[in-house]
């Protein structure tokens, strides 16, 4: 009979699930505390988060909200990542985990959206841009054009004010050079 705690934190672990934009599932073992809450201080930097479970919750969860693709990564000691926001600077988080020498951070795989990754795709993600990059690239692309406008009406507006400064040098009566 499961507890009522044992309930909401199914749900809750759910909710994250759904919320999220990547979750990757990761071995831990051999991690100090305080290599944990190094990582754990990385990753909310990048907006998001590290939760460790029992697999048997996780796999409840993940079936009540249909991110079965889990369910084959959820062997021995589990702690799940969740990104929300920028998918790239988590990646590069955990990426770098699983590459230091002493403790690496076992990868085993996840879900980005609703498509399965493998740990060698989460290297792919790193290449993305980060999301201040992509909002500075759509920024360009939006601006780009409109300040051309910009310019060429600046330029039109230019050019009649010279024409009508040179229409009015014409007009008034010039002062009569002194013959030589």
């Amino acid at each position: 009979m499961p507890t009522q705690q044992k309930i909401d934190l199914v749900a809750e672990l759910g909710d994250k699930m759904q919320r999220s934009q990547l979750a990757v599932v990761a071995d831990y073992r051999g991690f100090t505390v305080s290599d944990l809450f190094v990582l754990r201080g990385k990753l909310r930097e990048s907006g998001a988060e590290m939760v460790v479970a029992k697999n048997t919750l996780l796999r409840l969860a993940a079936r009540n909200v249909g991110k079965e693709i889990l369910e084959v990564t959820l062997e021995g000691p589990t702690a799940i990542i969740f990104a929300y926001d920028d998918v790239a600077k988590t990646a590069k988080v955990l990426v770098e985990a699983s590459q230091v020498k002493a403790n690496p951070l076992k990868l085993k795989g996840g879900v980005l959206g609703t498509s399965p990754i493998t740990a060698e795709g989460l290297d792919a993600v790193t290449k993305l841009p980060t999301r201040e990059q992509a909002l500075a690239q759509v920024l360009g692309a939006v601006s780009a054009p409109v300040s051309g406008v910009v310019g060429v009406l600046n330029s039109a507006l230019t050019n009649v004010a010279l024409v009508i400064q040179a229409r009015i040098d014409q007009l008034q009566p010039g002062e009569e050079q002194p013959a030589t």
